[in-house]
């Protein structure tokens, strides 16, 4: 599968759909201001003609409702070019991701936690870390579920197998996809958005539960027309203009409380009307036997309606700005609080609904992006996971998905079954820590219901643990190497809760001295012995490799080298079992004359 083609292919059409449009756009807009000018023409005959004015008061009339669907042609056609506008953007970006392997789309920096159990020692968030790749959501629930998916992936074998169904299932639909990504991105909502939709619809109602309200709508709105018909009729203005003022001072008591619920609902419009795309999108999509999107699909049926009736409610309630409605409705039949009651009545409804609907959403977008990390990476391989008390990760061909695939250098890897610690040396640059995010973000993918970038990935069930980037912290008073022994600790703690656990350590205890160092990593590593865990270990000190001798069968060396020839450094970045042998600091430090070559001579 060619990718760049089909992006290009994709990226071609779409350019083109984007000019037809825009082309058809100005033409219609030509059109409407033909019309525009002339109605005025009519009006403006209709005033000054003496004799047959009625004439041209019905060509007017004639004209009004074709100007009218024009407006209505021209604004659905604005739509249609914004989400093919969004579609150029996104193929756009593929392509550049292709050609440059960077980043095109949010990294999600606003998740990244220093205290998360592995967060940013795997860097998951940030410009280039694994979000950033992956990512492809077009709302901000989405991408925070996407985010929460990957901080505290799937620990249950039939829902990790139910969303690889849906990734796969999603993975084709290109088109769908896309589509969904680009009505998505027209409207760029927030949390904050989301937070105040739920609260929204959980506060309770002024106008609804009201028995004088609920009289006074349909009672005061009656005798305004009868009053209206009255004067109709008999040119007698007193009762109109009575029920007039009557209704604008009632109008005036709410008109606080009013003029915030329209602000505050209206803001958030655009995004209603986004929703109620993305649900009719969803709600007309094969889905197979995909479980999670079926069920998503069925909820979608439900929250289409639900949202769409919202959104029009919405536009109503807009009307009351045009001052014919606001004014001459208001004073007539209460149109502000007969909207109120719309609303009112739409959240009374539907309040139970609105999270689930949200949250489907949400789910279906953070799938979207990984059916997108699939179809992009399609050498990337389902993992068979489950749950078992033998702790292990088997993989063949196991690689970095981030590394290009020109440049990724795979590696058989086996671990668990018999030993529980694997001790990993190697010289400086060799791959040990490359290797062991490799493992954890694999291992990760794994958890999430995706591909993992592996021929064949087969693995029990583990949380993931992590002490490879300690910070220390002035603002708490905390050293660097006080900060390490709290990571640790809080390692400790969490394995004595029993759950399994894959840790991942990278050269531990650097705030000691050597021998220190060694005996306090050497005093762990046997502790590790005590928990339901697997354990990978990186060092520079190739003492801890006596490990694998003085506890036969539970802790393994694993190792990369460096490989030193006429005198230049190169490394072939491939997993070896044992204990390294090469050593390139000092050869480094000369190379690069940090210290004179004559030393190195003495």
């Amino acid at each position: 599968m060619n990718l760049e083609k089909i992006y290009q292919e994709r990226l071609d059409d779409f350019l083109k759909q984007q000019k037809e449009k825009a082309s058809k756009i100005f033409q219609i807009g030509n059109v409407r201001v033909a019309l525009f000018v002339l109605m005025i023409y009519l009006l403006f005959q209709f005033f000054s003609s003496e004799f047959e004015a009625m004439l041209w008061w019905w060509c007017f009339l004639g004209v009004l409702p074709v100007f009218v669907i024009f407006i209505r042609m021209h604004q659905r056609n604005f739509d249609e070019k914004r989400s093919i506008d969004e579609l150029v953007i996104i193929n756009e970006k593929e392509l550049k991701i292709l050609k440059s392997n960077q980043p095109q789309f949010d990294g999600g920096q606003e998740f990244d936690d220093h205290n998360h159990d592995y967060c940013s020692d795997l860097d998951l968030f940030g410009s280039v870390g694994i979000f950033a790749f992956v990512n492809r959501t077009s709302t901000a629930k989405g991408k925070e579920r996407l985010a929460n998916l990957f901080k505290a992936p799937l620990d249950k074998v039939a829902a990790i197998y139910t969303q690889q169904d849906a990734v796969k299932v999603l993975s084709p639909k290109i088109d769908f996809r896309q589509a969904f990504m680009a009505n998505g991105r027209i409207t760029e909502d927030t949390l904050d958005d989301i937070a105040y939709l739920q609260a929204w619809t959980a506060a309770p109602v002024a106008f609804l539960d009201s028995t004088p309200w609920k009289i006074t709508r349909v009672v005061l709105p009656l005798l305004s027309i009868a009053a209206l018909v009255y004067f109709i009729i008999t040119f007698n203005h007193l009762p109109l203009v009575f029920m007039g003022v009557l209704n604008f001072a009632l109008l005036g008591i709410k008109s606080k409380y009013v003029g915030k619920e329209h602000t505050e609902i209206g803001k958030r419009q655009e995004i209603l009307r986004m929703y109620v795309s993305l649900l009719n999108l969803a709600s007309q999509e094969d889905f197979g036997d995909s479980t999670i999107l079926n069920e998503i699909k069925k909820i979608a049926k439900e929250a289409q309606s639900g949202f769409g009736r919202l959104s029009k409610i919405v536009d109503y309630f807009d009307q009351r700005l045009n001052i014919f409605v606001g004014l001459g409705l208001n004073l007539l039949i209460l149109y502000d609080v007969q909207c109120l009651f719309a609303l009112e009545a739409w959240k009374k409804k539907h309040k139970q609904f609105l999270t689930n609907w949200l949250d489907s959403v949400a789910e279906l977008d953070s799938l979207i992006s990984l059916a997108t990390f699939s179809y992009n990476n399609s050498e990337l391989n389902f993992p068979q996971l489950e749950k078992s008390e033998e702790l292990y990760i088997h993989a063949e061909a196991l690689g970095h998905p981030l590394i290009p695939l020109s440049e990724r250098v795979c590696n058989d890897t086996k671990l668990g079954s018999q030993h529980k610690v694997f001790v990993v040396t190697g010289s400086n640059m060799a791959g040990k820590s490359t290797f062991l995010r490799c493992v954890g973000i694999n291992l990760l993918l794994a958890k999430c219901g995706a591909p993992v970038c592996a021929t064949s990935f087969k693995c029990s069930i583990m949380d993931i643990m992590t002490s490879m980037r300690v910070q220390d912290s002035i603002s708490q008073q905390t050293s660097y190497f006080q900060a390490e022994l709290l990571r640790l600790q809080y390692i400790i703690k969490t394995l004595k809760e029993g759950k399994p656990t894959f840790i991942i350590l990278d050269e531990i205890l650097k705030g000691t001295n050597s021998e220190d160092k060694l005996l306090g990593s050497e005093l762990l590593v046997q502790h590790f012995l005590d928990f339901n865990c697997l354990a990978m270990v990186a060092t520079h000190d190739l003492e801890l490799g006596n490990m694998q001798d003085e506890l036969p069968g539970k802790v393994e060396n694993l190792c990369f080298e460096s490989i030193i020839e006429n005198d230049e450094l190169s490394f072939d970045y491939k997993l070896n079992r044992g204990i390294a042998k090469n050593k390139n600091a000092t050869f480094l430090m000369r190379k690069m004359e940090i210290v004179p070559k004559r030393l190195f001579d003495n």
